[in-house]
């Protein structure tokens, strides 16, 4: 049994080796930011570089070679990510960010009823911001759920749905916490109180298995440089079938549109009436290579391996003195976790790990202003693992950030 457990280990330990090369991670660094910006694979790169090197064109932009090389580029990638997620390709779009996705679709959904929003505190700023604009040019409401409301937060959404509350903006995943949501049951409540739902994945997405075959909420979205470990400036965005005739996109022009008169202009239909502009294919063909990379290794093992290192990381630092963990009894946590020292600033402690061990956290308000307010702090900080990181690499933060705190 040792035996196959050793054999087991060093496999493992070949794999990680491997990986680690391939997200160009210098064996010295330990790389605990994936949240805000996870690390690029070689594959994608490449990808990207020999898109330029052998196309380069636009989509919709002429009808020589290199237009028409460009839009079958585009339409395969959509396909091979769709198929990831077990979508029809035509449901796909792709926006330079997520934030323009999000404050796109908000507007994009028509109603009868006010569109007031529920959402969390616990959610990051590109959120709430969104929400925010989106109340102060609609005149719609803002309706909080509190950090207590998580442990049974079905329970409470089911009592917050009325009449005035016709979109739940939420995080699969949330970003300061780390908190897990259930969100298929949250998009079949919704579904059944006639109730939309746009959802983020962005922390979620490449950490583990998403499949929107069953069920899926009105508008899924999310960035490409975070779980997704894919090129800046992309974002992809999923609209249901059932709410997608009902949109009118905010954002018109470029490939959006197909023909215009001096009174009225026509849309593109399904994903591309949403896609403005000049689309950033080169990227929409690194995303697709990531995550078809993170596919291969495996979701599932990428999902286990990280609830390990999660693991290690709350037995390493819940006994160390002047740390405590931001936790919640009765919730689900993904691979986020956050800590706050009293005794040292955030920032501090982040320069110090860099400084003497290489080792890169976040630290500050984490884009999560009201999440920190409702914790009563200033600063926290944030470590978030991808299937790059190691156990060793763990052992290696908790024992410095243990000698920091001893030193205190």
């Amino acid at each position: 049994m040792l035996k196959t457990e050793n054999l087991f280990k060093q496999l493992f330990m070949n794999l990680a080796s491997k990986i680690q090369d391939e997200f160009n991670i210098p064996k010295e660094e330990i790389y605990l930011d994936s949240a805000t910006i996870g690390k690029m694979p070689k594959v994608a790169l490449k990808a990207i570089c020999d898109f330029y090197n052998s196309d380069g064109g636009g989509v919709n932009r002429g009808t020589h070679k290199y237009a028409i090389k460009a839009s079958k580029a585009l339409e395969s990638e959509r396909e091979n990510i769709a198929q990831i997620f077990n979508i029809n390709p035509k449901h796909l779009s792709f926006l330079p960010s997520r934030e323009t996705a999000l404050l796109n679709s908000l507007f994009s959904i028509s109603s009868n009823r006010e569109n007031n929003v529920i959402m969390s505190v616990l959610e990051d700023h590109s959120l709430i911001g969104a929400a925010m604009k989106f109340s102060e040019i609609t005149g719609s409401n803002i309706n909080y759920l509190s950090m207590n409301d998580e442990p049974n937060l079905l329970d409470t959404l089911q009592e917050r749905i009325s009449k005035d509350s016709s979109i739940f903006l939420f995080s699969a995943l949330t970003l300061g916490m780390g908190i897990k949501r259930n969100w298929e049951s949250i998009a079949k409540l919704c579904e059944d109180n006639n109730v939309r739902t746009v959802m983020d994945m962005s922390y979620l997405v490449g950490h583990e298995s998403i499949d929107f075959s069953k069920v899926m909420p009105d508008v899924v979205l999310s960035s490409s440089t975070s779980g997704a470990l894919g090129p800046q400036s992309i974002a992809f965005q999923f609209v249901s079938e059932k709410i997608n005739d009902e949109m009118k996109p905010l954002l018109v022009g470029g490939g959006s549109i197909v023909s215009l008169s001096k009174s009225n202009y026509k849309l593109s239909n399904w994903s591309h009436k949403f896609e403005t502009g000049t689309i950033n294919i080169s990227a929409v063909v690194g995303l697709s290579r990531s995550l078809q990379l993170l596919n291969d290794i495996g979701l599932e093992l990428i999902k286990n391996h990280e609830k390990k290192l999660r693991r290690q990381l709350v037995e390493g630092l819940e006994d160390i003195q002047n740390i405590e963990l931001v936790n919640l009894d009765g919730i689900e946590n993904g691979p986020i976790l956050s800590f706050r020292c009293e005794s040292v600033d955030s920032h501090d402690i982040a320069i110090i790990l860099e400084d003497i061990q290489n080792i890169f956290v976040r630290s500050g308000a984490l884009c999560s202003h009201l999440f920190i307010e409702e914790l009563g702090q200033n600063s926290l900080v944030q470590l978030s693992t991808h299937i790059y990181n190691t156990e060793e690499q763990i052992i290696t933060f908790v024992d410095t950030i243990k000698s920091i705190m001893e030193e205190i």
